[in-house]
């Protein structure tokens, strides 16, 4: 599936967490067999890299997985859907469609199944049906997926998982999408901004970006977010990057998105913040 034998995969160096585990084991095999492409988005494939693959520290917790799957139609979604259901382990919610709960014993866990690719419209969103009254945004998860890493979580369980541009291109477009109502993206978006860096790329900025390095006096953070605004402006489609573009080249956007980071990280001041943003904008900007 999405050319895996010809990737090589990453082996997660601390124990992941076992409700994930858990649920990518029962998972896997129904998506494989039905040929539908998946990876694991959100915060579990935030922590996934972080903390699992690079050792950082954890970020902001959640309770939920998110899964973006690429599916040809509603019909195959809602297969995938209903076998799932029919293992036994996962429940639906009638509240959110897109919702099932994984339930085993000792751990109940909601997991967010997220369509795209055949059913996507052309900008690029989703509408359920039958009513189409829920609509969710998903540009960007192209991206996502045709960016995405392997991550073996466990022995004999190798899964795709978004990379960090990838989970920060996902990231933009939530905030965009629902920045004025909620800062809940926003710190997601200021720690992958500042690891970027230390998630396996010191040795990269030395031997392939040193003058980016010497331009920033050797500050890694911001090197880090440069060299990310980069890896993003890389992976994007021409049009979910304007998006982008537009988004953090605007005067009250780009204000908020600084204050809703420093809301959110409480030491850092809001100058200290605006440098980071600034960094990844210029290495976003940089590549056309």
């Amino acid at each position: 599936m999405n050319n895996e034998s010809h990737q090589h995969s990453i082996r997660a160096i601390s124990p992941v967490d076992p409700s994930a585990v858990r649920v990518l084991r029962s998972l896997d095999p129904i998506a494989r067999a039905m040929d539908c492409a998946y990876f694991v988005a959100g915060a579990t494939a935030r922590d996934l890299i972080l903390v699992n693959v690079h050792g950082l520290r954890p970020g902001r917790a959640t309770l939920d997985i998110d899964l973006g799957i690429a599916v040809e139609n509603w019909e195959q979604f809602a297969i995938l859907r209903e076998r799932l259901i029919g293992t036994g382990e996962f429940v639906a919610d009638r509240r959110a469609l897109q919702r099932l709960t994984y339930q085993t014993a000792g751990f109940s866990v909601p997991v967010d199944l997220i369509p795209f690719r055949g059913v996507t419209s052309a900008d690029g969103m989703v509408a359920w049906p039958p009513g189409r009254d829920i609509v969710m945004n998903v540009a960007g998860f192209e991206e996502a997926l045709g960016s995405s890493v392997l991550i073996e979580v466990e022995e004999g369980l190798t899964v795709r998982v978004a990379s960090i541009p990838g989970l920060t291109l996902l990231k933009l477009t939530a905030w965009a999408d629902r920045g004025r109502e909620s800062n809940k993206d926003a710190p997601d978006i200021y720690r992958l901004l500042t690891a970027y860096a230390d998630a396996g790329n010191i040795d990269r900025l030395y031997d392939q970006e040193l003058d980016l390095l010497e331009a920033v006096n050797f500050d890694m953070e911001l090197a880090g977010a440069e060299l990310l605004g980069r890896d993003v402006a890389g992976i994007g489609s021409s049009q979910v990057m304007d998006r982008v573009r537009s988004l953090v080249t605007s005067g009250p956007d780009h204000e908020r998105l600084v204050s809703h980071m420093a809301q959110a990280t409480y030491s850092e001041a809001a100058l200290g913040v605006d440098r980071i943003v600034a960094a990844f904008c210029r290495g976003l900007l940089s590549v056309k």
